[in-house]
C-alpha cells in the first residue's frame, strides 16, 4: 500500500486500481466496482480517477445508494 502515501501528490485524472479506492474509503473492492465508475486500463485491470475519489471523501458523491 505504498501508493497510499503519495496519494495527495497525485493529480486529479490518475487512476489508481480498485485496492487503493477500497482502502482509502474502509470497503470492500466489490463495493468499490459496484458503486463507483471505473477507468479501463487493461482488458484485465480496472480503476478509479483520484478526482473521483477524492470527491466522495469530501462527501460530494454519495458513499452508498440511499435506502429505498
Amino acid at each position: 500500500m505504498d501508493r497510499i502515501k503519495y496519494f495527495d501528490d497525485l493529480p486529479d485524472d490518475a487512476v489508481v486500481p480498485r485496492r487503493i479506492t477500497a482502502a482509502l474509503l474502509g470497503i470492500s473492492e466489490r463495493t468499490v466496482r459496484r458503486l463507483y465508475p471505473t477507468v479501463r486500463l487493461s482488458p484485465r485491470r480496472r480503476g478509479n480517477r483520484v478526482g473521483d475519489i477524492r470527491a466522495i471523501l469530501r462527501g460530494q458523491i454519495p458513499t452508498a445508494p440511499e435506502a429505498a
